[in-house]
């Protein structure tokens, strides 16, 4: 079997990451002239919206060859509103690459994404690019990934700007080296102890191949640069992807396993992008989805070079494509005996409204909506009978404006979106319980109790199965689950536990259709009882001016409700850095733009929620509604509210209950009329 190496390149938006991806290809030999991003000529851009505007969009997979070994490269975007490219590439990778401008630094994009690297434990080379270009600094760039990163750097070489532009390299000396494996808290204490002893017994390769061993395992991360757009340090980084990051681990004893990690809908064909965790698959082989199901493969391709290519078979650590299987982004196919660790990042943070502006259309954008939220499920794409619209979940303002420019591309559907509407959360502020019972023999109740800053949310049962059967309780779980998305305000409940603390049910009387309409009422009267707060996110932000619009920037920027401060000045350009809620910043870059006439660069991402300035504010809520228990109740077929907490009713009160309740189902049949 060929050694197969898995990278994904990344870096904050205008870092130059896709004009290093075509060098790589360059120096591999793939292609034979190298694209650039303003022509719209660059293989991983192919999609028309990124050719117009010079942005990737989605990631895009390609491979070379380096000393014989097979490296699959995943290119992915930069914006931070396509951050679920990245953390979809993320989850399947062997090493990675991540990309830092040399002048503007460590940005938001760069820390959110490391944060993610980091929890995945995946080896990283550093690359400060654009050394070409006025006011780059490696010095101050590698200070900045020590400091605001906290990364266990080690640079391989220094770089220097000349006069003409032109950069001068010089290799570390291994004196240099050693100072910074000196830091590390494991890993090169022997080679330390033997520098010190004598230094001439040790050369600069031994300490070399030290470092390519802790690379390897993520206790070191080595760095260079260069200039992509001159292609240069290139070289050395084709060099650094061969020797400092891991291949994939050969595991074809096992039945074959992948995780699926992008969807693509093409032509009307569904492709699953998938990273092979164990065994080999082959055309025409069954692949299992779930205990019941299983899909029969009827197409595999794999990257060769830059371009898609069909194979017979795909096996461990490969990236294959295959066609003829329905899953989900996220999804784990095949035999999978051991759950990974993916990571999980992305959070939407605005809602919108979204309507064909021809009515004729719009069966044909739900359709298209469809197909969008399979390749990007945090798209969350749904109906309200309430209001009779349909709404999706955003990064922000610039995937809004790709969804539209999608739909008319790929669809010939001319969408219109509404104003954004910054996502809230809902948090209990005290602990509470509430308990429902649909007939006398199937109920529970649940108790929920607020948790620290950042949490989530928490499920406990507290409660043996002799009380109640484990399949309900498995039940209960997931519908406590899917319930608490939306909360009394209709927003997500997060920094919460919600325990199963007490339940009942019958074998022969039970039914998971009980549940059903139990564990969601039980869970709104605990919610109602803890008297939950509302959350709103807060943007930290960094905004890079000319030093002449500093005092109107710093205006504008006090009247977001925030706290700012300038964290650095050099070449005419001021760097200010703040957190203000994200509501008030969603059209700073528009009031940017004009202040600075073009000038002003920005970027976000969000730091924390806190306590909402309206706790008031609520949403839309999408599907059966437990908060009206009533129409709930009703809604649900054979339902009837005589069943409904029978173990409360008192003798004397049941044909006067049952008599309201009657009237009720009446008053709301009529209303339905």
């Amino acid at each position: 079997m060929k050694d197969i190496l898995t990278i994904g390149i990344f870096a904050h938006a205008n870092a130059g990451k896709t004009t290093i991806t075509e060098n790589l290809l360059y120096e591999t030999n793939v292609i034979k002239s190298i694209g650039r991003v303003d022509t719209g000529n660059t293989v991983t851009d192919s999609m028309k919206i990124e050719k117009e505007r010079g942005i990737t969009v989605r990631s895009s997979l390609v491979s070379f060859n380096i000393n014989g070994k097979t490296v699959q490269l995943i290119d992915t975007p930069g914006h931070v509103d396509f951050s679920a490219e990245v953390e979809r590439a993320i989850n399947v990778l062997d090493g990675a690459i991540l990309a830092i401008s040399g002048v503007e630094g460590v940005e938001a994009q760069t820390y959110t994404i490391w944060k993610a690297l980091r929890e995945k434990n995946v080896p990283t080379i550093f690359f400060i690019n654009k050394m070409d270009r006025a006011g780059a600094d490696f010095e101050r760039t590698l200070k900045e990934l020590q400091e605001k990163l906290n990364a266990e750097i080690i640079p391989l070489e220094s770089i220097n700007r000349n006069n003409d532009s032109s950069l001068s390299f010089e290799e570390s000396t291994k004196e240099e080296l050693m100072e910074y494996l000196s830091d590390l808290e494991e890993g090169a204490d022997d080679l330390i102890e033997s520098y010190l002893q004598n230094p001439e017994h040790i050369s600069r390769e031994m300490i070399i191949d030290r470092i390519k061993i802790l690379s390897k395992k993520s206790k070191i991360y080595p760095v260079i640069g260069g200039s992509a757009l001159k292609s240069s340090g290139v070289a050395e980084l084709v060099k650094c992807i061969g020797e400092f990051l891991p291949e994939a681990g050969k595991r074809l004893d096992k039945n074959f396993s992948a995780y699926v990690y992008t969807v693509r809908v093409e032509e009307g064909q569904k492709k699953l992008y998938v990273r092979v965790l164990d065994g080999e698959l082959s055309n025409r082989d069954n692949v299992k989805l779930s205990e019941e199901n299983q899909s029969k493969v009827n197409g595999i391709y794999v990257a060769d070079g830059d371009k898609i290519v069909p194979v017979s078979s795909i096996s461990s650590g490969e990236i294959g494509i295959i066609t003829g299987v329905d899953a989900r982004c996220g999804q784990l196919i095949g035999e999978q005996e051991q759950k990974e660790n993916y990571v999980s990042f992305v959070k939407p943070l605005i809602n919108m409204e979204v309507d064909a502006k021809e009515k004729k259309d719009l069966l044909k954008l739900v359709d298209a909506l469809k197909v969008l939220n399979d390749e990007d499920p945090y798209l969350n794409v749904r109906y309200s009978k309430n209001t009779g619209k349909i709404y999706v979940s955003l990064m922000g303002e610039v995937q809004a404006q790709i969804i539209s420019e999608m739909l008319k591309e790929r669809f010939n559907i001319d969408a219109v979106l509404s104003d954004p509407v910054v996502i809230h959360k809902e948090t209990p502020s005290m602990e509470a319980e509430g308990e429902a019972y649909y007939t006398r023999v199937s109920g529970l109740k649940l108790g929920i109790k607020p948790l620290s800053v950042g949490s989530g949310l928490v499920y406990k049962s507290k409660l043996s199965t002799d009380f109640l059967h484990k399949k309900y309780q498995r039940q209960t779980e997931r519908l406590v689950m899917q319930y608490a998305k939306q909360g009394l305000s209709g927003w997500e409940v997060t920094d919460a536990e919600i325990d199963l603390l007490d339940g009942r049910f019958d074998s022969m009387g039970s039914e998971p259709k009980h549940f059903n309409i139990a564990v969601p009422l039980a869970l709104m009267r605990a919610l109602k009882n803890s008297k939950p707060r509302i959350l709103e996110p807060i943007s930290k932000f960094s905004v890079v001016v000319p030093k002449n619009d500093t005092s109107n920037v710093l205006q504008l920027l006090s009247s977001k409700n925030g706290t700012v401060s300038i964290t650095s000045e050099r070449d005419g350009y001021v760097t200010i850095e703040g957190n203000a809620p994200m509501e008030l910043m969603l059209n700073f870059p528009i009031e940017l733009n004009k202040l600075t006439s073009g000038r002003g660069i920005y970027s976000q991402a969000v730091s924390r929620y806190e306590l909402s300035r309206n706790q008031n504010v609520e949403t839309n809520y999408i599907g059966p509604d437990p908060r009206n228990e009533v129409p709930f109740v009703i809604a649900d077929m054979g339902a009837s509210l005589d069943y409904l907490d029978p173990v409360k009713s008192k003798k004397k009160k049941v044909s006067k209950s049952k008599f309201k309740r009657e009237r009720r189902e009446r008053e709301f049949k009529e209303q339905k009329k």
